[in-house]
Parts: structure tokens; sequence; C-alpha cells
């Protein structure tokens, strides 16, 4: 890779909470950012206005991820800013609907958004990447995946969906330069939607044992340092950032 070239990084999900704290980390490494939201155009503009102000550039794109045509806007735009480096999937859906209850278009919603458009994003990227001889993927897995919870059959298939996905890209290119790993959040002090689902579902709503929620920065902070110069032997892995909640 030309170091003389600026790198970038793609961040979905990208508006709030953990997307934003990731691309402001990023940015600190020097990457310029293109940020992504779904809808919340606003949320993007105020992320894109943090990254400027710590002198880096940025732009952001409002799409939808399940569409191919969104990854090939992500790649084009994201190539405006330099080579393509880093890109962390970070766009998610958490819905809440008791198996007996949930109808196909529910479940294909949520394995559309938290499965699918990897599919996508990756395919739209990786060949960037191999241009250079080097990047980094950081895709988000969820807590509930791990220890299960009532009413997400859909979230917890695609979040153990997001492991094996993850395992199977860092196998295919990793004699490539490019690392491929998970990050799964625990219990994190977040804006959520409604759609989220009552919290008395979730075994992780309870502290875990550290006493309190985690932060956003300290999940970005761990995707920033896989996203760093120094971590060509890390692939493949699911790393949780929990407060002790789970081990794996």
């Amino acid at each position: 890779m030309d170091n003389n070239i600026a790198k970038v990084a793609i961040v979905t999900g990208a508006a709030k909470n953990i997307g934003r704290a990731t691309c402001d980390s990023l940015s600190k490494l020097g990457y310029n950012i293109l940020v992504h939201a779904n809808t919340d155009k606003d949320g993007a503009d105020e992320t894109v206005k943090l990254i400027k102000e710590n002198g880096i550039q940025s732009k952001r794109i409002i799409g939808d991820l399940t569409k191919p045509e969104t990854s090939n806007e992500l790649v084009s735009e994201a190539s405006k800013l330099g080579n393509i480096s880093v890109l962390v999937n970070n766009a998610s859906q958490r819905e809440f609907n008791k198996f007996e209850d949930m109808t196909f278009d529910e479940w294909r919603f949520v394995m559309s958004i938290n499965i699918d458009s990897l599919f996508h994003t990756c395919k739209a990227v990786l060949p960037e990447m191999q241009k250079n001889n080097w990047g980094r993927i950081v895709n988000l897995g969820g807590l509930s995946g791990h220890i299960s919870a009532i009413g997400r059959a859909h979230v917890i298939t695609s979040k153990i969906a997001v492991v094996g996905f993850t395992r199977a890209l860092a196998m295919e290119y990793a004699e490539t330069g490019i690392t491929i790993n998970t990050v799964v959040p625990g219990l994190i002090d977040t804006v959520r939607g409604a759609s989220a689902g009552s919290s008395l579902v979730h075994p992780s709503h309870s502290n875990p044992p550290v006493g309190r929620k985690g932060y956003p920065v300290e999940v970005a902070t761990m995707i920033s340092n896989l996203c760093g110069p120094n971590s060509d032997f890390i692939t493949g892995q699911t790393i949780h950032v929990n407060g002790g909640s789970y081990f794996s």
C-alpha cells in the first residue's frame, strides 16, 4: 500500500452510539472517514462534523445496505477520499418478536440487515483492499448470540451467522494482508429505538460484573486497535467487550 495516499475507513450505522464513537476513534488514527446511515441524515451529519473537527476528511452516505447498489456507492464515494483500508460493519437491526408470533417477513427483515448486508459490503470492498494487499474488516456481533434471549430468534441467528461469516472470510483472505474479525459488545450505554424491545427479556441487561454498562468509546477502542498497524496477526477472532458478562 502506498503510504503517501490517504487511507479511508467506511463505517456503517454511524449516525450515533458505537458507530459514531468508532468514526471518532479511527479518525484519530489518521483515517479519512466515510460515514454511513440508513435514514438518519442529521445524525450522520453530526458524525461528519465531529470528524472534521479532528482535522480529518469525511463524507456521509445515506442508503439501504440490503441493496447491493448502496455498497457500490460506498466504494465509489470512499475512493474519492483515498485508499479503502477499513470496513466496519456496525449497522444492525434489533427487533423483539416471540417466535410463535414471528412472521417470515419479520425474520427476513432482520436477517437481511444483520447478515445479508455484510455480504454486499464485503463483496464491494474486498477487491479494493486486495489492490493494496492490506485491509481491515471488523464485523459487529451481539452478546445475545452467545448467551441467548427470549423473543430474538432472528437477531440471535443473524449474529451467530456474523461469527461464521467472519471466520470463513478470514481463512479465505489470510494470505492477502487483509484481516477480518468480529467484535461483540455487551451491555453498552447507548440510545436505542423502540424496536429493540423490553430490557426484561435480555439477561445482559443486568449490570455486568464490573458494575456498570460499557461506553461506546470502549467498543470503538477495540475496533480501532484491530485496524491499527500492529494487528496483522489477529484474524478470524471473536472478541468480546462486555465487562465480564460472558467468557468465550
